[in-house]
């Protein structure tokens, strides 16, 4: 974390979403009935999944730092993409059978009427409010890399995208004489939260499944690494994804003529160089052999067992060698 107050924002983040939105869906509701609003009243599951997602993240926060035990010794991390994966596919059964209603109304062919200008009054303020979550849970993601958080700042942009199409709909339907308009956005929020769902339970299996960390930062761990003084190559780099963490395993090729305590050292200046650039890493292993493939000393030793086994043959081939043996 860059900051101490983030701390402050790291066990806030959940209770402000969650209490954020559960008023922002009460205020949809409520003024999509009393407007005769379809696109507010779907808007109103925009914030709706963001009160489960809130109340998952107070859980997935709890469960996810919790310390290393016996049974967990990888510790608890995969919580959180356990808690999304229960997001996703909540999203993606709601929003179908919100598809169906909604394109059932949209295609019926019954008369539609504007909605009162009341909704475009709320949508306007839901689209304020949604643009100031955006950033302070962006930045909440950011700090602590938490997949969870990252989740509610991506479904605060998207509410922010629906409350500007609810207005949108509202000003076509009243000033462009197309009162079908407001039915058509519903429509589109639903396809757009069958997406979103789609998104989040797709990363959320890739989470559960040890997806390797993205390529840019793989290959800074590579040029990390190839800086570090007797470093000769970087042999292997494995990357999974641990929660709010990044765990990293790294071989590293080293000059042959170093002795295996000075190879050891070498690794930990590795370790530290890593640690420092690279935020949020979890557990580090950088496990170390000679440039040629094998360990440093080995090739000494190899070539001193070499010229004992030449030296006892020279001494079984001499002549009283063989009398003595006789």
């Amino acid at each position: 974390m860059s900051y101490p107050k983030c701390i402050v924002c790291y066990k806030s983040v959940g209770w402000i979403g969650l209490v954020a939105n559960i008023a922002l869906s009460l205020l949809k509701v409520f003024v999509g009935i009393i407007s005769g609003s379809q696109a507010l009243l779907v808007d109103a599951m925009y914030s709706a999944k963001d009160v489960l997602t809130s109340f998952l993240i107070l859980l997935g926060l709890k469960f996810s730092k919790q310390p290393i035990d016996e049974e967990h010794q990888f510790g608890h991390g995969k919580a959180e993409f356990l808690f999304s994966l229960i997001v996703g596919l909540t999203m993606v059964v709601v929003t179908l059978l919100l598809i169906f209603f909604e394109a059932d109304k949209f295609l019926s062919g019954h008369a539609h009427k504007a909605p009162h200008m009341i909704a475009l009054w709320a949508a306007l303020f839901v689209l304020s409010a949604n643009i100031f979550l955006w950033y302070y849970t962006r930045c909440v993601a950011f700090q602590i890399n938490s997949p969870m958080v990252g989740i509610l700042s991506n479904h605060q942009k998207s509410d922010a995208y629906s409350s500007l199409a609810v207005a949108f709909g509202i000003v076509g339907s009243h000033y462009l004489n197309m009162p079908w308009l407001d039915s058509l956005v519903a429509v589109g929020e639903c396809l757009d939260l069958l997406y979103l769902g789609y998104t989040i339970t797709r990363e959320a299996f890739q989470g559960l499944m040890d997806v390797s960390a993205p390529k840019k930062l793989v290959q800074r761990v590579h040029e990390l690494t190839s800086t570090v003084a007797k470093v000769k190559s970087v042999e292997e780099v494995l990357t999974r994804r641990v929660g709010q963490d990044i765990w990293l395993s790294l071989t590293i090729g080293v000059d042959p003529e170093l002795t295996i305590e000075e190879a050891k050292e070498v690794s930990l200046w590795v370790e530290e160089r890593l640690v420092n650039a690279i935020p949020h890493l979890g557990d580090v292993h950088v496990h170390f052999r000679s440039a040629s493939g094998t360990l440093p000393e080995m090739e000494h030793m190899g070539e001193e067992i070499t010229r004992l086994r030449e030296k006892l043959t020279r001494m079984e081939t001499r002549p009283e060698a063989k009398g003595a043996m006789a």
